[in-house]
């Protein structure tokens, strides 16, 4: 009878020869098959570790932007935190560069020539300014850019039409000359009226040199004429520096009409303002109230006489 091992197409002469050939042949130990890597283990033992052991089957955790891979989340998690490669970036799109901090990206923003505030043209001049405010006040000071057109004391002066006017003259010159053309006489109604109207026309006159408090184009008009350099970047460091000068107001209007770059006389104290004044016939009517916003008669008008002028 024969006794046939079908696996290995052997034949045996017994039945425990073909028991023992089963028992003992490595070709019918149980095999424990690892599908992942087509390998087979002898023992669930050897599976086992093969399984814990074998880099094929170590769980991974991969950095896609590196393209490195770790072997436990910790490690990754470390390798985020301290890789170059994945420090936070704060990043200019204008300059296409990176900076290490939001402080260091505020700084570059402020200080980098491609970030500086847009140039304001004065295109006749071939001059570019940092701000609105300081272009608008080059148009309205720069003696290429002063239209000829009458202001309120050249309106004032050529109502009188046998009076020869010239507007290069002071206005406290032009008025003497003017009462004197008249022949007005102190305590005349039709003297009175003229007084008035020319006081009128310096109140008019002085508000188109020198604009309201809270414009910094009028508060810098200003300190070019009282001689305050450099010129502060803020109306109060403007008005601070300005509170306690001594002007006389028809010499600031004298001077928003002419094109001189010296600035106008500025006294020690009201006294010497009141004997200058007194002595020129410089005189600037102080019946303004006190909610005008005027730069100058808000922070520069002093009472110089008692009673009406």
């Amino acid at each position: 009878m024969d006794f046939s091992c079908s696996i290995c197409d052997r034949s045996f002469s017994s039945q425990d020869a073909l028991q023992q050939h089963t028992r003992d042949s490595p070709a019918h130990l149980p095999a424990f098959p690892c599908d992942a890597c087509d390998r087979s283990f002898g023992s669930q033992e050897s599976f086992d570790q093969h399984m814990r052991d074998s880099p094929a089957h170590n769980p991974r955790f991969g950095c896609d932007a590196c393209d490195r891979s770790f072997r436990s989340q910790d490690s990754l998690d470390q390798h985020m935190r301290d890789s170059p490669a994945h420090a936070r970036r704060f990043e200019c799109e204008t300059c296409d560069r990176f900076f290490d901090s939001e402080s260091a990206l505020e700084q570059h923003m402020r200080d980098a020539p491609a970030h500086a505030p847009a140039a304001f043209d004065c295109e006749s001049c071939d001059r570019s300014f940092a701000r609105q405010e300081s272009l608008d006040q080059h148009m309205r000071d720069s003696p290429r850019h002063r239209q000829n057109v009458a202001t309120p004391l050249d309106m004032f002066f050529r109502s009188f039409p046998l009076f020869n006017y010239d507007p290069s003259l002071p206005p406290a010159t032009s008025y003497a000359s003017l009462g004197r053309h008249m022949g007005w006489r102190r305590g005349q109604s039709e003297s009175r009226e003229a007084w008035q109207d020319y006081q009128d026309a310096l109140r008019r006159e002085l508000r188109m040199w020198y604009g309201q408090e809270d414009d910094l184009t009028a508060w810098h008009a200003l300190c070019r004429a009282v001689g305050i350099t450099p010129l502060p970047d803020t109306c109060a460091r403007c008005e601070s520096a300005a509170r306690r000068t001594h002007v006389n107001i028809v010499d600031l209007i004298e001077w928003g009409r002419s094109n001189r770059e010296e600035p106008v006389h500025r006294f020690n104290t009201v006294q010497e303002l009141r004997d200058y004044t007194a002595r020129t016939r410089k005189i600037f009517r102080n019946n303004m109230d006190g909610e005008d916003g005027n730069v100058v008669l808000r922070h520069l008008l002093r009472k110089i006489f008692r009673g009406n002028l």
